[in-house]
């Protein structure tokens, strides 16, 4: 162990050398420490890829802790859904339904046969009576098939030369072949074709599986050359259209929202009407079928059928050969419109002559989301959206923000670029990336993908293909890096510089305020904001909305983000002059808070002037070492979120003037008002193996890598066996890790503590060590783990510590903690 502790403390390669370590330690049947190395490695920079979450998951199995397995198993496939370890294992630990996912998955990927032919028994025992595996190359097709019964098996191509169809022999000789399961191998050549193919498998003369497979010879995604001005479309004819597969309510709504807004565009004479035009393809529900046909009966829609489901880019190409001119906006099934988006849409593509695709916002849109980006916020109902809307329209008239791509679930896209580039391409599966490649070749070509934040668009997002959506991101991302290798790292710096954030920020401002109670807590930065979020929590369990004001770079610039994940989350309130100050003063006003709580000692002055005039009342945490000062008003109260902070603030006031609480006219104490705290849940410790000292510090600090380090010192001159586990993140885990003694974890969310701590066998707890914090969450849950704890004792000798625990002086050194905590674990 001592070996494997100093070469982490290398500095190359350290993440390379936890999970040999790891790799080893599992091969020795040593589980504790296999956990130990690989959850670190887990927690660290780079990101962990499949292999080590399927480390962790089998150290954390065979220590018995099947809940972390599993989750650990569901984060390797979410990195890579093919995975075969992780599916091998999910197969053999999963319940049922998991174990068909990992048995489905292993039939694609994995070679051997046994896996294979367990894998076929569960979902033989499921009801499935065909299975299939097969690599698509540009000349052939070559797998296997496998089934159950004396029907037969047929293969069927189609391409734009006409349909081939093969009968699948049964192989007797085959590895996967047994009395009860027929099998073949299957090998079909690939004409050469320009447009998509589907390959069909068939058992007796039933379907059990389509593939729609690219072109052999892909269209160019080069750019084609410009048409001549003779050739070039007015766009006046607008055509929505909308590939349809399932979820009958999700589509009529989303179709029923359509019709409306055409109708009122109609009677508001905005324009040309547009078109809808529907594709339903190939859905299996016949309800929804039997809808379809009669809005076109209505001539509500125009309706193309597909007899067999060609996924998003085969509906939308299809649709796209039947719309001879005229702009086209592609929407999802699953989205509901404003009136007016149409007309809105268009006004911002043709704001400028070079823009050629335009997404709006929407609550699930990646770069577009409302009001935080990159998540799925809730969709709201069908009157809250056109409400939006209308804001939307009056914050953000005419304005356009340049993106490097736009979204499908609502794109615009004039006429001028599919005579450029074209149709979506047919290279990437089935409804992912395939409209930010659309876009990129647009950009490619000379025009522009811009945002209109004047248009919102509700959209539930994912409720097709929900299982299935990281293979096939992850499938059609490799296309993607290869045409266009440098969009990610475009991405990550739009998603750093949020150019979208004014445009939000100007929405917010124009909604309403939310109804309900408010409390604004001002919060501060490092350690200070999990207290603010703590206090969020405990006023939104007592039915109070709570918004935060985070510092920003500036002292005085502070952003507005409703703890909830509702508006706002944009605005930037600042108090540096008196034109801020005033508007600053009236968005506070416009949210109607009900009070303003301090976190954070460091209020800006003109922010309580601020809710002095608005005649908020204003309560001011002890959470630091600062005692916060009463001005003398009456709706002002100095709170203690812990027993021990009150103690502490009487401890101060008793010292004299120059440290106390300057109390107001009225001479009013401070005044406890207890947060309630969830103790850390430890399992049980187990006698026979070694306990450690675990240390839980704040935040990484110089002041905590030095106690660590003196304490580790100590234990080690008085030859004590206990190790050392830091929970967290130092400075420098690797000079720490130099001890033999010491093992830091790494980074470690508090709800992650009872699984991460497990396997080190807690035998004491070290914690709230550092400075004087009173409310911080981990601190005050590590206070109460049971176990026994040593912590500083900062409300003094009023607050008697529990049996057991070492409360030491607020005024001990390192030196004197080191050696005081080295005496209680030997006398404990």
């Amino acid at each position: 162990m001592n070996g494997a502790i100093s070469e982490l403390a290398r500095p190359a390669r350290h993440h390379l050398r936890l999970e040999r370590l790891a790799a080893q330690a599992l091969a020795a049947e040593d589980f504790v420490s296999a956990f130990k190395y690989v959850d670190r490695r887990c927690r660290l920079d780079p990101p962990a890829r499949a292999h080590c979450f399927v480390l962790r998951a089998e150290a954390a199995w065979r220590l018995g802790h099947r809940e972390a397995a599993l989750a650990d198993l569901a984060r390797a496939l979410e990195i890579a859904p093919h995975d075969v370890g992780a599916n091998r294992r999910l197969l053999a630990w999963s319940d049922e339904e998991g174990r068909r996912q990992a048995a489905t998955e292993l039939l694609a990927t994995d070679t051997v046969g046994a896996s294979l032919r367990t894998a076929m028994a569960v979902l033989r025992d499921a009801g499935e009576t065909c299975w299939a595996a097969l690599s698509i190359y540009d000349s052939e097709i070559v797998g296997w098939v496998a089934w159950s019964g004396d029907a037969d098996v047929e293969a069927c191509l189609d391409t734009d030369g006409g349909s081939l169809t093969s009968l699948v022999e049964p192989d007797p000789f085959h590895p996967l072949a047994s009395s009860r399961i027929r099998a073949s191998a299957l090998k079909l050549r690939r004409p050469s074709s320009e447009t998509a193919q589907t390959l069909t498998l068939r058992l007796g003369g039933r379907t059990f599986r389509t593939y729609r497979l690219s072109p052999v010879a892909s269209r160019p995604v080069l750019p084609r050359p410009a048409p001549s001005p003779v050739e070039r479309k007015d766009g006046k004819t607008k055509t929505v259209i909308v590939p349809v597969y399932g979820d009958a309510d999700a589509t009529m709504a989303c179709l029923d929202s359509l019709c409306r807004a055409r109708a009122l565009g109609t009677k508001r004479g905005a324009g040309s009407p547009f078109q809808i035009l529907v594709v339903d393809d190939g859905s299996p529900e016949p309800a929804l079928k039997a809808q379809l046909q009669a809005l076109a009966a209505l001539q509500d829609i125009a309706l193309l059928v597909n007899p067999t489901n060609q996924g998003f880019i085969g509906a939308v190409n299809r649709a796209l050969t039947k719309v001879g001119d005229g702009d086209v906006i592609l929407l999802n099934a699953d989205t509901i419109v404003p009136p007016g988006f149409v007309e809105r849409l268009a006004a911002a593509a043709y704001s400028a002559p070079d823009i050629g695709t335009v997404t709006p916002l929407s609550n699930n849109g990646e770069f577009f989301s409302f009001p935080t980006s990159d998540i799925s916020n809730p969709m709201l109902g069908d009157g809250e959206i056109v409400a939006r809307d209308k804001a939307a329209a009056q914050a953000n008239a005419g304005t356009t923000v340049d993106m490097p791509s736009g979204i499908g679930f609502c794109l615009y896209i004039k006429r001028a670029v599919l005579d450029r580039i074209g149709a979506l391409s047919e290279s990437f599966r089935r409804g992912y990336l395939e409209d930010v490649d659309f876009c990129l070749r647009a950009r490619a070509a000379g025009f522009r993908n811009v945002c209109a934040p004047s248009v919102y668009v509700g959209h539930h997002g994912s409720l097709s293909f929900q299982k299935s959506k990281r293979a096939l991101v992850l499938y059609n991302f490799d296309i993607l890096d290869r045409r266009f290798p440098n969009y990610r790292s475009e991405c990550r710096a739009i998603e750093a510089a949020d150019p979208l954030r004014s445009s939000r920020a100007a929405l917010e401002s124009a909604l309403p305020a939310t109804e309900g109670n408010r409390v604004l807590i001002v919060a501060g930065r490092g350690a200070m904001l999990p207290v603010a979020e703590t206090r969020a929590r405990h006023l939104a369990d007592d039915g109070e909305r709570a918004v935060l004001l985070i510092p920003q770079q500036t002292k005085l610039t502070f952003r507005l983000k409703a703890a909830d994940g509702d508006v706002p989350q944009s605005l930037l309130l600042r108090f540096d002059t008196p034109s801020a100050i005033a508007e600053a003063e009236g968005e506070i006003a416009r949210l109607r808070p009900s009070r303003i709580e301090v976190a954070d000692p460091a209020l800006p002055p003109a922010l309580a002037d601020v809710a002095h005039r608005l005649g908020l009342a204003l309560d001011r945490w002890i959470t630091t070492a600062d005692i916060p000062v009463m001005e003398g008003r009456a709706d002002e109260r100095v709170l203690a979120p812990t027993e021990a902070a009150l103690r502490y603030a009487e401890n101060r006031t008793a010292q004299g003037p120059s440290t106390s609480v300057r109390q107001g006219r009225q001479g009013r104490p401070a005044q406890l008002n207890a947060w309630p705290v969830q103790p850390l849940a430890l399992a049980e410790a187990v006698p026979e193996r070694p306990r450690a000292l675990v240390v839980i510090p704040m935040a990484p600090s110089s002041q905590a890598w030095q106690a660590i380090r003196a304490v580790a010192h100590q234990l080690r001159s008085s030859k004590s066996p206990v190790s050392i586990v830091v929970v967290g993140e130092t400075l420098d885990d690797r000079r720490l890790m130099s001890f033999p003694n010491i093992f830091v974890t790494g980074p470690v969310a508090i709800e992650e503590l009872p699984d991460v701590l497990a396997p080190h066998n807690p035998g004491w707890i070290l914690t709230d060590f550092e400075v004087p914090v009173f409310g911080h969450p981990l601190l005050e849950a590590a206070r109460l783990a049971p176990r026994p704890v040593a912590y500083r004792n900062w409300a003094g000798e009023t607050l008697e510590p529990r049996p057991g625990d070492l409360g030491l002086p607020g005024t001990a050194d390192d030196e004197a903690l080191a050696a005081a905590v080295t005496r209680w674990i030997a006398t404990s």
